[in-house]
This record gives structure tokens, sequence and C-alpha cells, in this order.
């Protein structure tokens, strides 16, 4: 699945200044508190005042910018999880990169957001940032440029709370003194990167810059709020077919890269940088946030949940196994040490440990999804026809289980469409199974592609490749799911020349 990173780069000298001095208190043994607002909630080491006031941003900003959902982010199908912490060592053990202060990550059982918030409004700026993320998550229409994404988060984020008004768009002094001061990336070189992990915090740096000021340019141009999306939605267009960043860029903005970048210089030496303004009612009637304490063991299993969706698996087992201690969360410990054991291959330990899992907690969703999860890892590596049937027959089970005890979401209805696919049975139903996963989470191109499949199994290829055809729009780069679609459509006009 896809993730996105931000790399919040701390200027002139204050990175270490504010993160020098660790409390030597182990992070599940801090003050936990679940804070909730009307659509947020937050699993919190900072102080309750703190995290009151990064709800508050954040229902500002959703009353200010909208978003589709009319449920609160966390009753969601797919829901939203919160962590916030305020050590950068603390942060980055949990398993998010060191040169970052946010993180956001999004599958279809849930999304993710982990920030550290040390002084000042950082952590507002980067829960921000983290909900921009999520908004464009929502939207699921196309997959934005790296330089776009990065850049609106920023352009989004960098903002205030003023009486009846949400304001955004001011002008960060970080990447002020970072363009001031720095040799700026060629735009070549910015419009073709996809990966920020790999960067020193130089170029990330500059990166998150160039990329604000991009954002901030082009939505100061007359009528941005009707062509920007227009334009974007061509240069998704153009990538899906293999045309190249810049040429891709320049085709769809109607630009030649040269003068689009003198044309960036000479806005960022004028150094107006107009703000925009949306009226809200900031009073926000209504918000009354609820504050929950947290027990040791249940800060240790959101901890372990956190660090297994970083793939950070040895914090994991630990705080998982530390939780085997407490009688009312057991369950969770064993399958999630389960799901690690059967990603590390171990396969006799995993199944002990889900048996366990369920004997003690049969009557919970998530530890039979954490089981059908297992089936689904087992089942793409499994070659033999009679095993795959046999581990399809254990997924189906598994899922089943889940839906008597709730109803189905979008990584249920996706996983059961895989599991009748791979038994090459009752396809009509695989069909049906992905397509409503689809309808309610269209960011997921993993099941787009089983669904393509899926039409070519039954005939369909037409239907077959304009699925296909949309993963390619909606995935810029050269991967495993472009290979896939790439060979879905050819099969699909080889399928059309025989039914021909």
């Amino acid at each position: 699945m896809s993730r996105t990173a931000v790399f919040i780069i701390f200027m002139l000298g204050t990175f270490c200044l504010e993160h020098a001095c660790a409390n030597g208190v182990p992070l599940a043994d801090r003050n936990w508190q679940e804070i909730s607002s009307g659509n947020f909630r937050i699993k919190s080491v900072l102080a309750e005042e703190e995290t009151i006031e990064l709800l508050r941003h954040l229902e500002v900003m959703r009353a200010s910018l909208g978003d589709s959902n009319e449920i609160s982010t966390y009753e969601s199908q797919v829901p939203t999880i919160i962590l916030a912490v305020d050590n950068h060592d603390d942060y980055v053990s949990i398993g998010a990169p060191d040169f970052s202060a946010g993180y956001f990550i999004s599958d279809l059982r849930e999304n993710a957001i982990l920030i550290e918030h040390t002084a000042g409004s950082r952590g507002i700026q980067i829960i921000l940032h983290e909900y921009a993320h999520y908004l464009n998550k929502q939207s699921g229409q196309i997959r934005f440029p790296r330089w776009f994404e990065e850049g609106n988060a920023e352009y989004l984020s960098y903002s205030r709370v003023r009486d009846q008004a949400f304001e955004y768009g001011m002008a960060p002094q970080g990447h002020l003194a970072s363009l001031n001061f720095m040799s700026w990336m060629p735009l070549a070189t910015l419009l073709a990167t996809d990966d920020t992990s790999a960067m020193n915090s130089d170029d990330a740096a500059l990166f998150y810059g160039q990329s604000w000021l991009m954002v901030h340019y082009l939505r100061s141009l007359p009528d941005a709020d009707q062509t920007l999306p227009a334009s974007l939605a061509r240069y998704a267009r153009l990538a899906s077919t293999g045309t190249p960043p810049s040429e891709a860029f320049s085709q769809a903005f109607a630009v030649d890269l040269e003068d689009f970048e003198q044309a960036l210089l000479q806005y960022f030496l004028r150094k107006k940088f107009a703000s925009r303004s949306v009226s809200v009612n900031t009073a926000l009637p209504g918000f009354l946030p609820q504050v929950a304490k947290m027990s040791r063991p249940e800060a240790q299993l959101a901890l372990a949940h956190m660090a297994f969706r970083l793939e950070n698996f040895d914090a994991a087992e630990n705080w998982f196994t530390a939780v085997l201690d407490d009688n009312d969360l057991r369950a969770h410990g064993e399958a999630g040490l389960g799901r690690i054991l059967g990603r590390r291959g171990d396969l006799e330990g995993a199944n002990k440990r889900f048996e366990t899992a369920i004997y003690l907690m049969a009557w919970d969703f998530r530890i039979w999804m954490d089981y059908a999860q297992y089936w689904a890892q087992q089942l793409s590596t499994s070659y033999d026809s009679k095993m795959r049937e046999k581990v399809a027959s254990r997924l189906i089970e598994s899922l089943q289980n889940a839906l008597t005890i709730s109803v189905a979401t979008p990584e249920l209805n996706s996983l059961m469409g895989l599991a009748y696919l791979a038994k090459g049975r009752d396809l009509p139903a695989a069909i049906d199974y992905l397509e409503t996963a689809i309808e309610a989470a269209p960011q997921d191109q993993a099941t787009r592609m089983l669904l393509a499949r899926a039409y070519l199994f039954v005939l369909q290829p037409d239907e077959a490749i304009a699925v296909a055809e949309s993963v390619l729009r909606f995935e810029h780069q050269a991967n495993v799911l472009t290979d896939a679609a790439h060979d879905v459509i050819n099969d699909a006009h080889e399928l059309r020349r025989q039914m021909n």
C-alpha cells in the first residue's frame, strides 16, 4: 500500500535544542490520554490543553475546507487513528523517519497519523499538514504528484485561526530561509521527485520549500480554483501514459519550463505571499472535548499497533508482548504477535497465537480481521493450487466469522473478493465484493487491480481495460501495480481479439 511521509526540517538550529532532553520515562509509562471532539480523536502524551488545542484547529480546518464524511473520522468504516508525542526520540522509536515530525499512512483498515509536538504551534502545523493528506486521500480521484501533495499540505497547514475565519497560505519562515540561502533544486528534478525518504536534510528542506512556493504561486494565478484542478487532472492522464514528469507538467499547465522557473523566481523575490481566508464560526458551537485517561496496557497496545503500521516489528513485538500481562487486552496482544510471526514466516507460532486470541475473545471484530490478514498474506505466497484453495477457505472462514460481529468494511469486502478469486469459483460474487470495496474506498488501487483481473476471468475485456487504466491514472511512477495494470490491458486486448 502507498504511504506518504512528511519531512518537516527544523531550521536555524532549533532541532537539537528542543529535542536534546529526554525525560527518561518509557513512552508507555507516560500519562496517556484519549481526547475526543466531534470529528477527531487523539491518543496523546501532551498536556490536556495542548491536545485540545490540536483538536480545535482540526475542527476549524474541517469546517473551513470540508470533508465528505458526515460521521466522525474515528467512527468511519475506515477510521483515522491519531497519536501525538512530545519527544523526538520517542517519535522515532515508534518507527517514524528521523528527519520528520509527522507521518501519514493509509490502507483499507484505517488511516493513521503520528505527530511530534514540541514548542509553540509546530504541532498544530504538523497535524494540519497530515489532515491535508487525509483530505486528498478521501477525494480518491487522482494521485497528485509529490510536489503538489506536499506543497499543498504545507500551503494549507501554515495557518491561523482568527475571529470567525480560518486563514491559510501564510509564508513559513523556515521555507523562506531555505529558499533565500540555498541553491534551488532544478525544476525538472523537483517534478520528477516521488520519494523523499532518501533525501538529506538540505535537499528535503529545498523540496518542501520549493513545493510550497510552486503551490502558492499556482494558487495565486487568476481563476486558480477552476484551472488548477483541471491542470492536475491533465497531468495525471499524461503521467499514466508514461509521459516524463517535466513534459507532462509543461503540457498539462501549458507552460514552458524555463519560463515557469523564471516566473517562480520573480514571484519569490517579490515576497508578496497573500494568504487566503475562509469564514467559519471559530467558536465551534458544541466543541466539548471528552477526556479519558489511558491505562498503561492501553497505551502499549496503541503504540504496538502504530509501530506495526510503520513496519517497526521489533518495537511492536515488545509492546504486544507487554500487553499479554493484561487480562482484558491479552487477546489483542496475542493477535498482534500472530501477525508479526506470520510476517517472519513462523507459521506454527503464528497459528498458536491466533488460536489463543480467538479462544480469549472470539467476539472481537479486529481479531478476526487480523486473522484474515494473516491468511491473506499466506495466500500471496501459496503457489500450489491445492494449498491456495485451502488457504483461501481459511480466509473466507475468518471473514465470515467477522461478519457475525459487525457489518462489512472495505477491508473485509476486498479480502473476500481476493479469496473468491483465489478459489476460482463464484467469480460474480468476487466482483460484487470488490466493487463494493472500491465504492467505499476509491483510492485503493490494489483492490482495483483485483477487480480488473476478475473482469478478465469473466470475459469482460472492456471493463478490465477501464479499471486498469484508472489505476495507471492514479499511479504516476512505474511500480508493481502499474506493471500489473499493463499486463491486464495487454491480456484484455488479446481476449478481445480471440472473442472477435
